[in-house]
């Protein structure tokens, strides 16, 4: 079979425009560092990187949320250093009514100081942390105390999934903090009997509701322990998503960048390839081949 002229220059052709392709794809590795843009250049690493992109994604949210979460407990934590402070001075309070020796002007001042607490505390208890009730469970649209002390929000709470099968609550419900709940001391009825027996003159029973109150006192600081408990594990799960995230990121940087050595050294001998080309086509008889194959 004779080799023609047009063959031979069809040959070269498709071999120029080879090395032009082959140039330009060198080229676009060594100015982005992407080895892998596209699944045909890789199918294999292609398909491991989606994998490590949705494992990132799903880190990286885990992350997000625990975050948030951490920074609402933060809220609800100073909140209830404050209850633990008006709790800690009703409680003061009563043990001072107690005292024989005051007169009932003494403890008529100080049921004031009472009734001012507890309106201090209701407050607390309906506190808004970015518009949310934080004491109210899932019912975090509306007050969960009333003016009486009743409990209206949900003992259910909000959770977060950090993990297959491993929930993190994001909240604490005010009833057992502050004793609305079946086994818990009524933080309010507790302060309206002091209030009572203050403005009664009656220290007997100022003193007979010590016991209560300290009970109020300790179930706010359990209150605070829990809160405290979750934003630890939140914490711990932020940490590690954030490390899986960037252990992720890393895989998928391995099996889709180029090492920069290798970006370099691939260009200069695409360059060289498309040089020899070039030089080649040129020696060739027909019509000119540089130009050739855009």
């Amino acid at each position: 079979m004779r080799v023609s002229d047009s063959m031979i220059h069809e040959l070269s052709v498709r071999g120029l425009r080879a090395r032009k392709a082959d140039h330009f794809e060198a080229q676009q590795v060594a100015s982005t560092g992407v080895r892998v843009q596209k699944p045909s250049d890789d199918p294999i690493a292609a398909a491991r990187a989606r994998g490590t992109r949705s494992a990132e994604r799903r880190q990286d949210a885990i992350a997000q949320m625990s975050g948030e979460a951490i920074d609402s407990l933060h809220g609800v934590s100073d909140t209830l250093g404050h209850a633990a402070d008006v709790a800690s001075r009703v409680r003061e309070l009563a043990v001072l009514g107690a005292n024989d020796h005051l007169s009932a002007d003494d403890r008529a001042g100080m049921a004031e100081e009472v009734s001012a607490l507890r309106g201090e505390l209701l407050a607390l208890a309906n506190t808004r942390v970015d518009g949310e009730h934080v004491f109210g469970g899932l019912a975090h649209d509306t007050p969960p105390f009333d003016a009486m002390g009743a409990y209206l929000g949900d003992t259910r709470v909000k959770e977060i999934e950090i993990g297959p099968g491993l929930r993190v609550p994001t909240q604490v419900p005010g009833d057992a903090i502050f004793g609305a709940d079946a086994g818990g001391v009524p933080a309010f009825a507790t302060f309206d009997a002091l209030e009572a027996a203050l403005r009664g003159d009656d220290p007997d029973a100022a003193h007979a509701l010590l016991d209560d109150l300290d009970a109020v006192v300790s179930q706010i600081a359990l209150g605070q322990a829990r809160v405290g408990g979750r934003q630890q594990a939140l914490q711990q799960a932020q940490r590690a998503a954030e490390r899986t995230r960037d252990d992720a990121i890393g895989r998928r940087a391995e099996l889709v960048e180029a090492s920069p050595v290798e970006a370099f050294t691939e260009l200069v001998r695409a360059e060289n390839a498309l040089r020899e080309a070039i030089s080649v086509a040129s020696r060739l008889p027909g019509p000119s081949l540089v130009g050739s194959g855009g």
